[in-house]
C-alpha cells in the first residue's frame, strides 16, 4: 500500500554524524529511492512488511552470473567442436561421452534453477 501526502502527519527531524549521511545517501542511491523512502522502508522492514534491495549490488551479482553462464556455454562449444573433429566416432573413448553427457545434463539442471532463480528475484523487484 503506498502512502499518500495526507497519511505523513508527523515530521520527524534528527541528527546524523557525517559517516551515518554518507553511508545513508549511499544506501539510498544504490537503491534508487529518497533518503525518506529509505527511511520509511527501513522502518516498514522491522513492521515486517517491506524489503530493501541494493539493486546496484543485484545487477552486479546477476551480471557476473551471466558472464560465468556465457563461460560455460563457450566451453561446451568447444567440447562439441573438438568431438566433431574425429572423423571416426570409434576412435573416442565411450567414456568421454559417458562423462561430457553426465556434466551436460548437471549443468542443463543448474541452468534450469538458476533460471527459476532469476524468475524469482524478478517478480521480487518488480
Amino acid at each position: 500500500m503506498k502512502d499518500t501526502q495526507e497519511n505523513k502527519t508527523h515530521k520527524i527531524t534528527f541528527r546524523l554524524k557525517a559517516q551515518e549521511a554518507k553511508f545513508l545517501d549511499d544506501f539510498a542511491g544504490s537503491a534508487g529511492i529518497s533518503r525518506s523512502d529509505t527511511l520509511r522502508n527501513l522502518i516498514r522492514k522491522i513492521q515486517g512488511d517491506a524489503s530493501i534491495i541494493k539493486t546496484d549490488k543485484l545487477l552486479n551479482t546477476l551480471s557476473d552470473l551471466a558472464a560465468e553462464q556465457g563461460r560455460v556455454n563457450n566451453n561446451i562449444n568447444q567440447l562439441a567442436r573438438h568431438a566433431n573433429q574425429y572423423s571416426k566416432v570409434s576412435d573416442l573413448d565411450p567414456k568421454v561421452f559417458v562423462r561430457f553427457n553426465t556434466l551436460l545434463n548437471r549443468h542443463l539442471d543448474f541452468q534450469e534453477d538458476m533460471n527459476r532463480t532469476f524468475r524469482k528475484i524478478y517478480k521480487s523487484i518488480s
